[in-house]
């Protein structure tokens, strides 16, 4: 169907501008056939291609042959001009892939260039040759003859072809507002009457006065106000010219070339139009996707449970969303420095976190702090980006505040989980470790005590009363741990039936009380298996302070060798390493530890 539309439509223009602009016999000086093959080659699938060129070659040939030259050269000609239009066409596809040739500044300038001016060139070079051969003259004035004509051509009626193709039927039905329609047939009027009077009068030349309304249809009905403007213009200088009045008639130059300037003039109007209807058209666009997006991040901020924030450059909020208020804790935040969602402290914290923010405008700056809320603390994290001007200078930032009291109370269970034993309730192996190499990096400003605690004969209580007794006589003596436990004195579980003890205070004497009353409270406190059969556990116990830095395997030791005599001198002991000498990160103590023994 297209084809066939595309068919008849070239074969009426074609034969028109054959029948009508062959000044002198020649070469027909209008020609916009080209145009609307490529406009035609452009649409199609590359798989029907050869059938179209056939067929526009054969209603090109039948053109020539009746309003043109005849039949001897009507077949050789038709080639030449069938092969200028898919020429067109490939060049703009291949060279302009987007094929935004009527939607951006880039693809009006690639379609002026390569359909213009280069695409008619191979045809000129052989449609010249042919000439000479038909009407004599130079190949040099028949060549420029079809390069301009056809080139001028096509900048005129391609635009137009692509314009109404690109055109769904949703975009006509918005045509048929009555407003519209009547502003647009004011607006063709004007164009006409206005050309009209330029072309028709030769008392002043007055040809740039068609810019005007031309203008005026390309501001106010974009591209297709552009293109219509131009062709009326078209109609009302054709007129004049055919007629032989006005401007056109006070040239001193022949027919043929009056119609070249004629062309000349109406490609540049269009090349004036066309690009500025595209970036207005573009310019709308993008005022109506900015319209839509704000609307619908008016919507996010109003519904969000997070703060949005627009500050300005030096951080003083511009814009803040109704989710400001709670999070905040204030009635207002706008006018208002960034750290008014933080603690009072907390403003150097916000003011490096802007800083940084501001230095890689491309990143996000993640800031996470506490904050005290109707007597309950709460945790926010800001998420800062700076936002940049054209000429890559700050201009402020966009902030969104949430609050992550759910996610930080997940975290420290986490972590408290993984940093404690599920059977005891004590902190496990490593987080003793951690605490053993923070007390150990500050050791000589601030000693500590570091006990070894080893239940006797534990063994023989899982084989005589099973693992589940066994666990829970654990389970006891960690409850008994718990309840000594403070911030001086940190309880853990090493692991089976050991545990440790670090005493965060200088005197050897505080780690001798809290051995003594732990070895104690496990002595007397009750157990019983199963049947509810009384039993009781003991507990070894060994001890050293440490006053100066050293690795955490030589602490261990220091610990360890008291525990080995306290089991070794008959358990339900506490043993002290006296006399603990200097130890070294590296190597063993400079002076061996001598062991007293208490209990």
């Amino acid at each position: 169907m297209r084809i066939a539309l595309y068919g008849a439509l070239f074969f009426v223009v074609t034969s028109a501008t054959i029948f009508w602009t062959r000044f002198a016999g020649g070469l027909a000086l209008v020609w916009v056939g080209s145009a609307l093959a490529a406009a035609l080659f452009l649409t199609l699938p590359r798989v029907h291609h050869l059938g179209a060129f056939a067929i526009l070659m054969g209603l090109s040939t039948a053109a020539t042959a009746l309003f043109g030259f005849g039949p001897a050269w009507a077949l050789p000609l038709a080639v030449a001009n069938i092969f200028e239009g898919w020429f067109i066409a490939w060049l703009l596809v291949r060279l302009r892939p987007e094929r935004d040739f009527i939607e951006s500044e880039g693809g009006v300038a690639s379609l002026g260039f390569w359909a213009g001016f280069v695409g008619p060139l191979p045809s000129a070079i052989v449609g010249g040759l042919m000439a000479v051969q038909i009407v004599g003259g130079t190949w040099l004035f028949h060549a420029f003859s079809w390069w301009v004509g056809h080139g001028l051509g096509t900048l005129l009626v391609l635009p137009l072809a692509l314009l109404l193709q690109s055109y769904r039927r949703e975009d006509f039905a918005n045509m048929r507002d009555r407003a519209r329609v009547l502003a647009f047939a004011g607006v063709v009027s004007l164009t006409a009457l206005v050309s009209g009077f330029a072309f028709h009068q030769s008392a002043m030349p007055l040809l740039f006065l068609p810019i005007v309304p031309l203008v005026f249809a390309s501001f106010r009905f974009r591209r297709f106000g552009a293109a219509i403007a131009v062709l009326v213009i078209s109609v009302a200088a054709a007129f004049s010219l055919g007629m032989g009045t006005g401007v056109f008639a006070e040239l001193a130059m022949p027919l043929w070339q009056k119609a070249l300037f004629l062309q000349f003039y109406l490609a540049t109007l269009l090349l004036i139009a066309f690009p500025m209807a595209v970036i207005i058209q573009q310019r709308q666009r993008i005022l109506d996707e900015l319209g839509d997006r704000e609307a619908m991040q008016r919507l996010i901020a109003d519904h969000s449970d997070d703060a949005l924030l627009h500050l300005d450059s030096s951080g003083t909020i511009r814009f803040a969303s109704p989710a400001s208020t709670r999070l905040s804790g204030r009635g207002s935040v706008e006018q208002l420095h960034l750290a008014a969602f933080f603690s009072e402290f907390d403003r150097k914290k916000v003011d490096r976190a802007l800083d940084k923010a501001s230095r890689h405008p491309g990143r996000t700056e993640i800031l996470e702090r506490s904050v005290g809320r109707g007597g309950k603390t709460r945790w926010l994290e800001a998420k800062l980006r700076a936002v940049e001007t054209s000429g890559r200078k700050v201009c402020g930032f966009v902030v969104t505040i949430r609050d992550i009291t759910a996610r930080k109370l997940e975290e420290l269970e986490m972590t408290r989980e993984a940093r404690t034993d599920t059977l005891t309730g004590l902190p496990n192996r490593r987080a003793f470790l951690d605490i053993l190499e923070r007390r150990l990096d500050v050791a000589d400003q601030e000693p500590f005590g570091l006990a070894f605690v080893d239940l006797d004969h534990f063994k023989q209580v899982n084989d005589t009363h099973g693992h589940a007794i066994g666990d829970k006589v654990l389970s006891e003596v960690g409850a008994i741990m718990n309840g000594m436990a403070s911030d001086t004195f940190f309880f853990a579980r090493l692991g089976g039936e050991e545990f440790a003890i670090i005493v965060k205070r200088p005197l050897a004497e505080a780690a001798a009380d809290i051995c003594e009353r732990l070895r104690l409270a496990i002595e007397k406190h009750p157990m019983a298996d199963s049947d509810g059969k009384a039993f009781t556990v003991t507990a070894s116990l060994g001890f050293a302070m440490i006053s100066e830095s050293c690795s955490a395997s030589m602490a261990l030791q220091a610990a360890d060798a008291p525990l080995y005599l306290a089991k070794a001198s008959g358990r339900n002991r506490t043993c002290r390493a006296q006399g603990f000498g200097r130890l070294t990160r590296g190597g063993a103590p400079i002076e061996q530890a001598r062991i007293a023994v208490a209990g």
